[in-house]
C-alpha cells in the first residue's frame, strides 16, 4: 500500500495561453482499488443493519446496497488527492481551484481526468534601477497664496440680510414645495429652510438660473433633472419640479486679512506669521505631489521594462471588484465599458504587484518589526488616537497584512529611487 502511494502518477502538462496549464492525470488502477476498499471499510464500520453488530455487516451486503455511494465518495477523495500529488510532482503553483473535466472512473481501472489551472507567473527581472527620471516640483506662486487665503476667508465668511434682488454669491434661504416628481422618489412634499449659495460649488444650474434676481417673498418654479451621478441616490436620474418660496437673501461678508483674522484661523498672532506658515505648507504639498508623481513614473518604468502576460483569473478578479464598486454607487452600470477601460490599469496593477515582490526578494528587502511600529505610530498620530487603540483597530480590521505590503512596496520604490538619477525640475 505504501509503495502505491509513493508511486509517481502519469502526468502530462501542456502550456496554454499566458500562465494557463492543461494537466492530464492518470491514477494507477491499484490506487483506485485501494481507495475503494478503504471507503468500503469506512462504510462498513459506520453501518447499522438489524441482525448485525456494528462493524460486522458482511461486505457482500455493503457492496450490494452502497456501491454507488462508495463510488461517489471514493472519487471525491481521489480527485483532489491526485491533483495535489500531480502539481507537487510537476512543481506547479496554482493560482486557484482547477477546472476538472473528462473524468474516466471505473473500478479496477486507472482513473483519468484533465485539470485546467493558472500558475504563478515566473518573473525574470530585466531593468528596474539606474533610471534617469525628472522630479517635477511645482513652484508656489502668489496666486496659490491668494487661493489659500481666500479659502480660509470663505470658511470665516458671515452672511448678512439684504433687501434687494439676489446676486451671484448671495445665500438664498427658501422653502421647496414639491409639484411634480416623475419617479416618485422624493418622499417629502415640503423642504424647509434650504440654503443655496448662488454660483456656489455643487449648486445645480437650474437653481442658479431661476433664483438669480429674485426678491424676498417671491415664488419661482424650478424643474431639476438630476443626473444619474448625483450624490443623493434617492434623486439620481429623477426629474422634479419645485415651487421655491424665497424667505431671505443674505450677502456674503468676507473678513479682513489682518492679525485678528490670523488669530481666528490659527494659533498664530500675525498675518505675516500666517502667510509664512501657508507658504511653507504649500511648498511641502508641492514636494509631496512631486514625490507621488515620481513614484508613479518609477512604477510605470519598471512595468514597461519588465512586462509579462497577466494571469487571466487575477485580471478577472480585479475587474469584478471594480464593477462591484461601481454597482455600489450606481444602479446603471455598463460592465463592458468598465472592463474595457480598466483592463490596462488592472494588468499593470497586477504586474507591479509581482514585480515589486520579486525586486524585494532579489535585493533582500524586508519588513522589520520597527518598520511596522513606525507605521502604526504614524497612523495613530494622523487619527489622534493612542498606539494601543491603533493596533487594536488594525488587528480587528485585518489590516496588518496590508500594512506589511504597503511598507514593502514603499521600500522597493525607495530602493529604486536611490539607485536612479533623479533630477529636480521646477
Amino acid at each position: 500500500m505504501a509503495e502505491s502511494k509513493n508511486k509517481k502518477l502519469d502526468v502530462k502538462v501542456t502550456n496554454g495561453q499566458a500562465w494557463t496549464r492543461f494537466i492530464e492525470i492518470e491514477v494507477p488502477a491499484e490506487e483506485v482499488s485501494s481507495k475503494i476498499d478503504l471507503v468500503y471499510d469506512a462504510f462498513r464500520r459506520k453501518l447499522k443493519v438489524p441482525g448485525f453488530r456494528p462493524g460486522k455487516v458482511p461486505m457482500g451486503i455493503v457492496k450490494q446496497r452502497y456501491a454507488d455511494d462508495v463510488r461517489v465518495e471514493a472519487l471525491d477523495e481521489l480527485l483532489p488527492e491526485a491533483f495535489q500529488k500531480a502539481i507537487l510532482q510537476e512543481n506547479l503553483i496554482p493560482l486557484g481551484r482547477p477546472k476538472v473535466s473528462d473524468i474516466e472512473f471505473n473500478i479496477d481501472k486507472p482513473l483519468r481526468f484533465k485539470a485546467e489551472i493558472e500558475i504563478q507567473p515566473e518573473i525574470k527581472l530585466k531593468e528596474y534601477k539606474g533610471f534617469k527620471i525628472e522630479k517635477k516640483i511645482s513652484k508656489v506662486s502668489e496666486k496659490d497664496m491668494d487661493d489659500a487665503l481666500n479659502y480660509l476667508r470663505d470658511r470665516k465668511a458671515e452672511f448678512h440680510p439684504v433687501e434687494r434682488p439676489s446676486q451671484t454669491g448671495d445665500l438664498v434661504l427658501i422653502d421647496l414645495l414639491k409639484k411634480h416628481d416623475k419617479l416618485g422618489r422624493l418622499k417629502e412634499d415640503k423642504l424647509e429652510d434650504v440654503e443655496i449659495i448662488l454660483g456656489g460649488d455643487g449648486v445645480l444650474e437650474e437653481f442658479n438660473k431661476e433664483l438669480a434676481g429674485v426678491r424676498i417673498g417671491e415664488m419661482k418654479n424650478v424643474t431639476v433633472e438630476y443626473p444619474e451621478s448625483y450624490f443623493d441616490k434617492n434623486l439620481a436620474g429623477d426629474c422634479i419640479t419645485f415651487t421655491a418660496v424665497v424667505k431671505e437673501i443674505k450677502i456674503k461678508k468676507l473678513p479682513e486679512l489682518n492679525d485678528d483674522f490670523a488669530a481666528g484661523v490659527s494659533r498664530l498672532k500675525t498675518m505675516d506669521e500666517l502667510r509664512d506658515k501657508i507658504w511653507k505648507d504649500l511648498e511641502a504639498r508641492a514636494q509631496d505631489e512631486a514625490t507621488k508623481r515620481l513614484r508613479s513614473e518609477i512604477i510605470k518604468r519598471v512595468v514597461e521594462r519588465n512586462s509579462f502576460d497577466v494571469p487571466v483569473s487575477l485580471l478577472e478578479r480585479y475587474l469584478e471588484s471594480v464593477i462591484e464598486d461601481f454597482k455600489s454607487k450606481s444602479k446603471t452600470v455598463d460592465e463592458d465599458t468598465i472592463r474595457q477601460q480598466y483592463k490596462p490599469l488592472g494588468e499593470n496593477f497586477i504586474r507591479w504587484s509581482y514585480l515589486y515582490h520579486e525586486i524585494a526578494r532579489k535585493e533582500g528587502l524586508k519588513v522589520e518589526a520597527d518598520d511596522r511600529k513606525r507605521w502604526v505610530s504614524g497612523f495613530a498620530r494622523t487619527y489622534n488616537v493612542s498606539e494601543k487603540v491603533a493596533r487594536e483597530y488594525l488587528g480587528k480590521s485585518n489590516k496588518l497584512q496590508d500594512i506589511d505590503e504597503s511598507i514593502l512596496e514603499d521600500r522597493v520604490v525607495e530602493f529604486i529611487t536611490k539607485n536612479s538619477k533623479v533630477i529636480n525640475v521646477e
